[in-house]
Order: structure tokens, then sequence, then C-alpha cells
């Protein structure tokens, strides 16, 4: 993936500069001594027993957040398929995710969708170490790195959208048209280059 190559950032919640990698063997050991706290077993399990599995088997993309050599946290992304036929055997945020898709494709593209599916990115993992946690830094993350890489990975392999979700729940999404895409400003600057070669 040409845009999402290896990042330095600044984050203000943690006073310094944080490096974005992909997982790599040389991270393994950092995965396993991961600890989320005891609010984040789910994160916890997958950076011990699972990340490095579902990396190297091309299942999702791990990323590392890297504070020096310390692990500040980690995030997943992966291709994911979302159905827009609307089921009686859905919960209520599977519906509500379904409609709200249906609605914003029809608003950007001014017609309705007759595809009984479409390609999105799910953040399906995203962990922080337990002394990095109540600072800020998560939703700096979330904010200034996960999403912007969210959208990059989408635009690269052509998908409609990006699914933020927790414990199965939806947080957030966001509706992708090539020519409207509104890049984020943190990474404008480093992407200038490549996206006008």
């Amino acid at each position: 993936m040409k845009l999402l190559f290896p990042q330095t950032v600044k984050l203000k919640a943690l006073d310094g500069t944080v490096r974005i990698e992909f997982l790599n063997s040389t991270h393994i050991d950092l995965m396993r001594s991961f600890d989320a706290g005891p609010k984040g077993k789910e994160q916890t399990d997958f950076a011990r027993n699972d990340a490095w599995n579902s990396h190297s088997r091309g299942l999702s993309t791990v990323f590392v957040v890297l504070s020096g050599e310390e692990l500040l946290g980690y995030f997943t992304l992966s291709p994911f398929i979302v159905s827009l036929k609307i089921r009686d055997d859905l919960s209520e945020n599977q519906r509500e995710l379904v409609e709200k898709l249906r609605k914003r494709l029809v608003e950007l593209l001014g017609m309705d969708i007759k595809y009984s599916s479409v390609p999105t990115i799910l953040l399906g993992q995203f962990g922080i170490q337990e002394e990095y946690q109540g600072r800020g830094i998560g939703g700096e993350l979330l904010a200034e790195i996960i999403k912007p890489y969210a959208i990059l990975y989408a635009a690269q392999i052509v998908v409609l959208g990006c699914l933020f979700m927790q414990k199965r729940k939806l947080l957030s999404s966001s509706i992708l048209i090539p020519r409207k895409i509104l890049w984020p400003r943190a990474f404008v600057w480093s992407l200038q280059g490549e996206l006008m070669s």
C-alpha cells in the first residue's frame, strides 16, 4: 500500500510523537505484553493471542502505534462487506446502519443503489495500553491517524465506506465517494506528492 507507509505523527495529548508501523515480527514481544486493563480484555486478548496470526494470514492489517520503542497501542483495518438488505433478523443497530448507508448513498449518488451489499473498511480492533488511557490519546489517535488511514486504505482498494465499531456496535461510519473525499488535515501535507503523482 503505497500511501500507508510508516508515519511519525505529533500527538497533543501525549505532548510528543508516535510512529505508526505495520505489525512485523519485531513487534511480537511488545504485542504479547500489551495490557488494555480490565475494561479492555478483548483488545488485550487479541493483541497477545491473535494479532500476529490475523495479520500474517491477511485477515486484517494490524498497525502498531509506538512511542519511542514502547507500544502505546494498535489498531486493525480490514475489508468488510455490508449488506444493504433490510431483513427481519437484523438487530436494531444493524437496521439503523443499513438505513443510514442507503440514505447517504442516495444523497451522494443521486440514485438508489441496486446492489445487495457494498464494500467498506472495518476498524475491527483498537487498543490503548492501560497507562495511556484517560488522557485523550485514544480520541486523538482515532481522529488524526486511524480515520485517515482507513480513508486511504479504502481509496486504494475502492470501497464505498469506513465503519468504526466497538464490541459489535457501530461507533461511526463514513461514506466515501472518490471526488468527494475530504482528506484529514493532518495527513494532507504528507500525501500531497503521492496524490498528485
